[in-house]
């Protein structure tokens, strides 16, 4: 049987790490899909994109530990 080698950071850093990082990217992500709606004709698969991306961002703000 292996033996689970031991974690590099508590749960509490490893909570702050995801949420931190999720919501970088996903503020990247929303940053060039708001590019993209304003530079091109409307197209309701990118608004919804928009719209899930923008609740991520408020959901991940809201929880991160700063």
């Amino acid at each position: 049987m292996a033996r689970r080698s031991k974690s590099l950071m508590g749960a509490a850093d490893a909570h702050r790490f995801v949420l931190t990082t999720v919501h970088d990217e996903t503020s990247a992500l929303l940053k060039a899909v708001e590019e993209i709606c304003r530079r091109y004709p409307p197209n309701n698969d990118l608004y919804f994109v928009r719209y899930l991306l923008r609740m991520v961002v408020l959901e991940t703000r809201r929880h991160r530990p700063d």
